[in-house]
C-alpha cells in the first residue's frame, strides 16, 4: 500500500503511517468514527465479497446516519474503483513511478491540489 499522496495530503506523515497500519490491520475501528469505519467494512465487503454484502449492513449505516444517497454515492465510488482497477489491472496497466493527483506540471499554476 502507497502512503505518499495520503502523506502529502494530511501534510502528517506520521498520521498517514498510523491510518495505512490500521487499514491494512484492518483495525480502523480503533481510530475513525463509527460510520467510517462502517463504510471501510462496506467497501472491503463488496470488494473481496460482494455477495455477501447485506440488508444489515446497509441499515446499520442509514443508523449510523448515513441516508440512502449517501449510502448510493459510496457504494457507486466503491464498484467504480473496483471497476476501474480490474480494468487497468486486467490490461497490465502500472502506475509506478507516477505521482498521482497532480498535474503533469506540478507547479502552482497547473497543481490540482484536492483539498
Amino acid at each position: 500500500m502507497r502512503v505518499k499522496g495520503l502523506k502529502r495530503l494530511l501534510n502528517d506523515d506520521a498520521k498517514a503511517e498510523v491510518i495505512k497500519k490500521k487499514l491494512i490491520t484492518n483495525s480502523y475501528e480503533t481510530f475513525f468514527d463509527k460510520n467510517y469505519s462502517l463504510v471501510l467494512r462496506y467497501a472491503e465487503n463488496l470488494t473481496k465479497n460482494p455477495i455477501q454484502v447485506s440488508e444489515n449492513q446497509i441499515n446499520e449505516m442509514r443508523n449510523e446516519g448515513l441516508d440512502d444517497g449517501q449510502i448510493l454515492e459510496v457504494n457507486q465510488v466503491i464498484s467504480y474503483f473496483n471497476y476501474a482497477n480490474r480494468t487497468v489491472l486486467g490490461l497490465g496497466v502500472n502506475t509506478e513511478g507516477d505521482i498521482m493527483g497532480l498535474s503533469p506540471n506540478d507547479n502552482d499554476d497547473e497543481n490540482w491540489n484536492h483539498k
